[in-house]
């Protein structure tokens, strides 16, 4: 009876935080989101250009699309490409652009934020609980830019390349285009789990 109820304390304080952390973190995504991404677009647009080189980026900017707000790449080819028995040129006159939901960009990031706030801490002690918890936040930190980075360029790209595979060598398969399915079938969230879980074990170890 004592170990229920000590594991109904243990869901009850997750749960509370869970709250507490999605409360605080959602509307601050809504009202900080597009200037973090904005600020990321330097190492966003570097990325893009190293996971995708056969394209020259011309523009990654946040835009209008109807009456959503999305990440927009302009492309065109870099050098000359062989697609399916095509080659085709570079030509300035001939551009591309793909966008993504800006919001796509911080799904990963609030998730992982989401699971490493909320999980339950080892240590019930105030002093220990403030120096996992602060060890799992700086842990996490550098993984969320992974997150984003390992998101958005990718989804860009793959787009691109699946509009040129599906007009020039349809059935071909791309492993950008692959990943791209992945993340938007629920593969970002998958990564923010797995970065919260690598963060709140390393802090679990650290601390312990």
């Amino acid at each position: 009876m004592a170990d229920r109820n000590n594991l109904s304390g243990v869901a009850a304080q997750t749960l509370m935080r869970l709250v507490v952390t999605a409360v605080l973190l959602i509307p601050a995504a809504v009202l900080f989101g597009e200037r973090i991404v904005t600020w990321l677009l330097p190492l966003l647009g570097a990325v893009f250009e190293v996971i995708a080189g056969d394209f020259k980026l011309l523009r990654l900017a946040v835009d209008n699309e109807g009456v959503d707000r999305v990440l927009r790449a302009t492309v065109m080819w870099k050098h000359i490409v062989f697609i399916g028995g095509h080659v085709i040129y570079p030509d300035p006159r001939g551009t591309a652009n793909a966008s993504t939901l800006l919001a796509h960009a911080l799904q990963g990031p609030l998730v992982a934020l989401l699971v490493t706030c909320a999980w339950p801490l080892s240590d019930s002690t105030r002093h220990a609980s403030w120096k996992e918890l602060g060890i799992r936040m700086l842990t996490l930190c550098p993984m969320l830019a992974v997150l984003i980075c390992a998101d958005v360029p990718a989804v860009l790209a793959g787009e691109l390349w699946q509009l040129a595979l599906d007009a020039l060598a349809p059935g071909s398969d791309s492993l950008l285009v692959h990943w791209k399915n992945f993340l938007q079938g629920g593969g970002r969230y998958a990564l923010g789990l797995t970065g919260a879980v690598m963060a709140i074990q390393f802090a679990k170890r650290f601390s312990g």
